[in-house]
């Protein structure tokens, strides 16, 4: 590759899909860090037999003080002990589409972009693209080709002299602007159709039992946003697992290993 690209991942009991997203990073990433939050399973074994990873793990803390912003800016700091040109921010369930190499190598003057997000649903073949208003009045978005869909900032320019900040007194969802990149971003923030990030996240276990749920209401309960029913209520009113709208997905969004 032209440009030295350092993905950050972070884990927390991932062994269900870590080793796709290892399989695709490794084909473009010239070094990975893993930067895991306490898993039990075989997501340390895995992540280990790719060469190009190197394996940290987060401190001891509360599992249920969620500080997403803080941990974003640990793996920073970590990142700066490489030569990165380019931070590619994670999480495990999220893979970039194989079209991010040609965008890489033809990559423009922007410091970073702003990426659609593509939730699959069911399995490989499928992915949500309902929209509708909740009771509390909330806009929910499943369709990741409208203008108001779910996007990120997964991937940006690199300074390791650069003090790069977080609004860190946020726990859980976006922790800045230009989530999950850094909040201080400078220089022309642009936007890209080139490639896409596919979320497995709706595929795993965690989420179809309903644990993601129950975690984040407990995390939001903790954090003074309402009792765990309350929270509760809300998650599942924004899933609205019993009216899901769904499209093929594109082959090429996917890599052939």
């Amino acid at each position: 590759m032209k440009h030295k690209i350092v993905a950050g991942v972070t884990t927390k009991n991932e062994d269900w899909i870590i080793e796709k997203t290892l399989k695709a990073l490794d084909k473009f990433c010239d070094k990975i860090i893993v930067y895991d939050d306490g898993s039990t399973d075989n997501t340390e074994n895995i992540s280990k037999s790719f060469n190009k990873v190197s394996w940290v793990v987060r401190p001891n803390h509360n599992e249920f003080i969620r500080e997403e912003a803080r941990q974003r800016l640990e793996l920073i700091n970590l990142i700066k002990n490489t030569d990165a040109d380019y931070a590619l921010l994670l999480d495990a369930d999220e893979i970039p589409t194989p079209s991010i190499i040609p965008f890489i190598e033809n990559i423009n003057d922007a410091t970073s972009w702003k990426i659609k997000m593509i939730n699959l649903w069911g399995d490989e073949t499928q992915y949500r693209c309902d929209a509708f208003t909740t009771r509390f009045g909330t806009n929910v978005n499943w369709d990741p080709f409208t203008p108001t869909s779910w996007s990120k900032y997964p991937l940006f320019k690199f300074d390791k002299n650069y003090e790069y900040t977080y609004e860190l007194n946020v726990q859980k969802g976006g922790c800045s602007n230009y989530h999950p990149a850094p909040s201080n971003l400078s220089g022309n923030i642009s936007s890209t159709d080139d490639f896409y990030v596919m979320h497995y996240g709706p595929l795993s276990e965690f989420y179809l039992s309903g644990k993601k749920h129950e975690f984040y209401s407990k995390i939001e309960e903790m954090d003074g946003k309402g009792s765990f029913d309350e929270r509760m209520n809300w998650h599942r009113e924004h899933a609205n697992l019993n009216n899901v709208q769904t499209r093929p997905t594109n082959k090429d969004w996917f890599w052939n290993f």
